[in-house]
């Protein structure tokens, strides 16, 4: 199980980014594992950090940001390259699901690609990077599940999930928001109204 959230508006405020510290917090309930977030920087382009401890996690004010948080169940979590976001030049995934079980030698072989990690979302990476069509094609066809937000480079935040994994949205003051779960948000702020992204769907902000 994994925790997902996501977050983008053009100008934000110190209320949009409270809202956002209280996803993360409520998130840690879906692992305690890991924790990481990307963002893109005008200097540095998309920038990763990841970190055993939520509290030790340095969350940006940035105007788009995903988060993600896990419980191990394929990888060493002590090795921060199989934990999420898992990133290259073009953009950063994070996702709560199961792609491929098999090992990284078995998925190299299968999907005829060179894997860093052993995270099978860099399958979503190495095969769809920043195309939409081949990313809405990969979801539909996977037999496994998924529900995911993209980070781009050129600062594209992307959602997309199937019928096997849950994925939220909230619209709050011009901002909006991505969870895993309804309960996310409303742990967060009862007054919010969240409401679940449509399978085979990709959402952009």
């Amino acid at each position: 199980m994994c925790g997902v959230v996501g977050f983008s508006c053009d100008n934000p405020s110190e209320e949009h980014y409270g809202l956002l510290a209280k996803l993360i917090c409520e998130s840690a309930i879906r692992g305690l594992h890991s924790f990481g977030i990307t963002y893109t920087n005008p200097t540095f382009g998309i920038v990763t950090k990841k970190n055993h401890d939520l509290l030790a996690l340095d969350i940006p004010k940035v105007n788009k940001l995903i988060f993600h948080n896990r419980y191990s169940t394929s990888g060493d979590y002590e090795d921060h390259r199989n934990n999420q976001p898992i990133t290259n030049e073009e953009m950063s995934l994070v996702f709560n699901g199961v792609l491929d079980m098999r090992t990284k030698k078995e998925m190299e072989a299968a999907y005829g690609i060179q894997m860093r990690t052993e995270n099978d979302g860099e399958i979503v990476l190495q095969t769809c990077g920043t195309d939409k069509e081949k990313l809405k094609t990969f979801v539909e066809n996977t037999k496994g599940s998924f529900a995911g937000l993209i980070l781009t480079a050129s600062g594209e935040l992307l959602a997309i999930r199937n019928t096997n994994r849950p994925l939220w949205t909230c619209e709050y003051k011009d901002g909006v928001y991505f969870a895993s779960t309804k309960d996310i948000f409303l742990r967060s702020d009862s007054t919010l109204n969240p409401v679940e992204v449509k399978p085979y769907t990709i959402y952009e902000s």
